[in-house]
Formats: C-alpha cells, sequence, structure tokens
C-alpha cells in the first residue's frame, strides 16, 4: 500500500509539473501573439497612408517655397535682361541722334552751298565782255571733292566722271541744281587743269559763266562766276 501511494504521488507531482511547464510556453506564446499583433497593427496600411499623407503634406508645404525661389530667379533673369535692352535701346538713341546731328550738319552744309552761294563774295558790276551783269568772286569757295585718283587730266566728256564733278563745281558756284541746270557750254578755259561753263537755270532763266579749277585730290573749285544778262 505504502509504495502505491507514493508510485500515485509521483505521478501526480509530475503532471503538476508537466501542466506548469505547459501553462508557461502556453503564455510566452500568449505574449509573442501580443506583440507580433501589436507591430502589425503598428505598420498597418491605414497607419502607413497616414504617414504617406503626413509627408505628402511636407512636401506641399515646401513646394511654394520652392515655387517662389524658381519665380523670384525668374524675376531676376527679367530685370538683367530688361537692363541689357535699356542700356542697347539708350545706345541705339543715341547713335540715332548722333546720325541726325550730322545729317543736320550735313544738310546745313547743303543749304549753306546752296542757298546763298555769294555769301560773303566780292560783287562787283560788269565783267570780263559786255554781256556781263556782275562778276562774284567768294574767298570761302573750296573745292567739292574728287573720286578720282592718280594723275588728273581734265575730260569733256558727257558721260566722265570729270565732266559730273565739274557740273557739282558750277552748282555749288551758282546754287543752281544739277537737275535745274541747262548746260549750254563746258570746255577748257586757257590751262590743263582750268575749266569754264555757261549755264542756265531752268526755272528763272538766270544764266552764269563760271570759272573752275582743279586742285589734286581734292577736285574742282569754283574761282569766278559772271552772271550773265
Amino acid at each position: 500500500m505504502s509504495k502505491t501511494r507514493e508510485s500515485r504521488f509521483e505521478n501526480r507531482d509530475k503532471r503538476r509539473k508537466a501542466n506548469l511547464v505547459l501553462n508557461i510556453l502556453i503564455g510566452i506564446v500568449l505574449v509573442l501573439i501580443v506583440v507580433v499583433a501589436s507591430s502589425l497593427m503598428m505598420n498597418s496600411p491605414k497607419e502607413q497612408a497616414q504617414q504617406d499623407v503626413s509627408k505628402n503634406d511636407e512636401q506641399t508645404t515646401e513646394a511654394p517655397a520652392s515655387g517662389n525661389k524658381k519665380q523670384t530667379s525668374d524675376e531676376d533673369i527679367k530685370d538683367e535682361n530688361k537692363g541689357k535692352n535699356d542700356s542697347a535701346d539708350k545706345k541705339d538713341a543715341e547713335s540715332d541722334s548722333e546720325k541726325d546731328k550730322d545729317q543736320e550738319n550735313a544738310s546745313d552744309d547743303d543749304k549753306s552751298k546752296s542757298d546763298d552761294p555769294f555769301e560773303g563774295a566780292e560783287v562787283t558790276e560788269g565783267g570780263s565782255s559786255g554781256n556781263v551783269e556782275k562778276t562774284i568772286i567768294n574767298p570761302n569757295w573750296e573745292p567739292v571733292g574728287t573720286k578720282q585718283s592718280g594723275e588728273h587730266t581734265a575730260t569733256y566728256d558727257s558721260s566722265s566722271q570729270d565732266w559730273t564733278e565739274m557740273l557739282e563745281a558750277i552748282s555749288y558756284a551758282t546754287g543752281v541744281s544739277k537737275d535745274n541746270m541747262t548746260v549750254i557750254w563746258l570746255g577748257n578755259n586757257g590751262g590743263p587743269q582750268d575749266a569754264k561753263g555757261t549755264i542756265q537755270a531752268t526755272d528763272s532763266g538766270d544764266k552764269y559763266q563760271v570759272a573752275i579749277t582743279w586742285v589734286d585730290e581734292k577736285g574742282w573749285k569754283p574761282t569766278k562766276v559772271e552772271k550773265l544778262k
């Protein structure tokens, strides 16, 4: 009897220990399940979505700053380009102004030659012949310029450059433009570099006899104008 009781006691004690170990293992498993479940819940799609939304909000908040920076950069470029354009426009305006002044000065020179060719001239009655009404000599007359080069020989061919420049000198001395001029005669005046021409103003009918002389590299220069009767 005694041995049987001891055997039962030992078996009961073993079962109790086995149940205790089993309960401990079950508890550990439950704890692990809770931990894993909590971890899964923390990383759930909903929470991930919330995190993504939060990140998007932050990016959206920063975006205007970036846009402002780009806008500011564009404005700087526009301002710089505007400054360059303004500078270029100013230079163009100055250049145009200088051209206008040059043209105005040239126009003034032309007017001084054509409007009043006898200003400052010495005018005397009569002249080299009885057909001369008065004689005009102007010390301010200058050569009219030339496109010719090299040694000069007077040419009385109406199609030549020399003929064209002779008429320019006569027009300069009398104030009669070439398109308002009828050439009556143009030829030699006694020297290889001296010429004389007789012309008539188409509009007024005034007649002039003009003596001119060649100045090397400067062209024909008037020396005397006689207004004919």
